[in-house]
C-alpha cells in the first residue's frame, strides 16, 4: 500500500526525528511518501481576494504532486472526525488505492482543494500547528495499521 503526505510548508526541526522514527516503523507496512511543497509568503493582514490567491496558489502547487487515480483526504477541521479504529477500518477499506493525505497552508484550502477531496478529515476539534498535525498524521496511519493487523499498541 502506498501513503503519501502532501504538506505546505516544512516541518519544524524538533519533529523531524518524531516523523523519522514513524516512517520507519510504517516501512513494515506501508511505503510512505512525504512530499514539502513552498507556502507563499502572506502578511497578516490580507483582504479576501488575497486570501484565495495565496490558497489558490498553495493547492496548484499541492495539485501537480497528486495523480488523477489518488484517492485524496483534505485535513480539513470541518472535516470526519474518525475514532482510532474507524480510521483504520477507513485505511483498511481504501487499501487498494494510494491514499493522498494533503495539509493546506496557513489559510487553510481553497473551495478547489476540498472539491478535488474524496474525503475531509478533522483531527480533533483542537487547533494544532501544521507540524503538530502532521505528526498526529503518521502516528494514527502507524496506529491504524498495528489495529489492522490486530498487533499490539493502544493501551
Amino acid at each position: 500500500m502506498n501513503i503519501k503526505i502532501l504538506a505546505v510548508g516544512k516541518i519544524q526541526s524538533m519533529y523531524k526525528p518524531i516523523i523519522e522514527e514513524f516512517e520507519k516503523r510504517l516501512s513494515r507496512y506501508c511505503r510512505l511518501e512525504i512530499v514539502e511543497v513552498a507556502d507563499e509568503q502572506a502578511p497578516e493582514k490580507l483582504s479576501e481576494a488575497q486570501k484565495k490567491q495565496v490558497m489558490l496558489a498553495e493547492w496548484e502547487k499541492l495539485n501537480k504532486k497528486i495523480k488523477e487515480n489518488d484517492f485524496v483526504v483534505a485535513l480539513d477541521s470541518r472535516g470526519k472526525k474518525f475514532s482510532s479504529s474507524s480510521f483504520a477500518d477507513f485505511i483498511d477499506k481504501n487499501n487498494d488505492k494510494q491514499i493522498v493525505f494533503i495539509l493546506g497552508g496557513s489559510l487553510g484550502f481553497c473551495n478547489e482543494a476540498l472539491l478535488r477531496a474524496n474525503v475531509k478529515c478533522s483531527l480533533s476539534d483542537m487547533t494544532f500547528t501544521h507540524s503538530m498535525a502532521r505528526v498526529i498524521l503518521v502516528e494514527q496511519v502507524y496506529r491504524a495499521f498495528r489495529i489492522i493487523k490486530n498487533e499490539p499498541y493502544h493501551k
